[in-house]
């Protein structure tokens, strides 16, 4: 079912419920709006990949369904796991900010700290995981939803 959707309501979502980041004013409503603007920017390949031609006004997609936002949310949620892997290489090849260890045993006692490689590994997990999502709602979403991008008339061929 089609309506008005706003982008400051799927950015809040995101924010809140998907990725559940930390509820801390201003930082909050700055992200919100960080992501409710990259949303607004990306209509476009949201465009490309259902074969729609959403446009968004006045922060407000018309005729879009909870199917759509849901390809839309998905797409900013790779994009955002994506961005924290950068950021885990970059404070990996940061020297300073490294310790020498990763595990450290006297008696019974353990402390095993958590590697860089470790954190892109889930990282890069996560993103397999949310591309397979996303190509089958494409998939499904084309299938069924999806109008033609061709009409042919009957008498047109042989």
């Amino acid at each position: 079912m089609s309506k008005s959707y706003p982008t400051l309501e799927m950015a809040t979502y995101l924010y809140d419920k998907e990725l559940m980041l930390e509820n801390i004013e201003p930082a909050r409503t700055n992200e919100i709006d960080i992501i409710r603007s990259w949303l607004e920017a990306h209509l476009g390949e949201l465009n490309m990949l259902i074969n729609t031609s959403f446009a968004v006004e006045g922060g407000i997609i018309s005729s879009f369904g909870e199917e759509e936002a849901v390809i839309l949310k998905k797409l900013y949620v790779i994009q955002y796991y994506k961005k924290q892997s950068r950021v885990v290489l970059r404070e990996a090849d940061d020297a300073s900010n490294s310790l020498d260890f990763e595990e450290l045993r006297e008696g019974d006692s353990v402390i095993k700290r958590n590697s860089k490689r470790d954190q892109l590994k889930d990282y890069m997990a996560l993103i397999k995981e949310a591309n397979g999502s996303l190509d089958v709602l494409v998939s499904k979403y084309n299938t069924y939803q999806s109008p033609p991008s061709q009409i042919i008339e009957k008498g047109s061929y042989n």
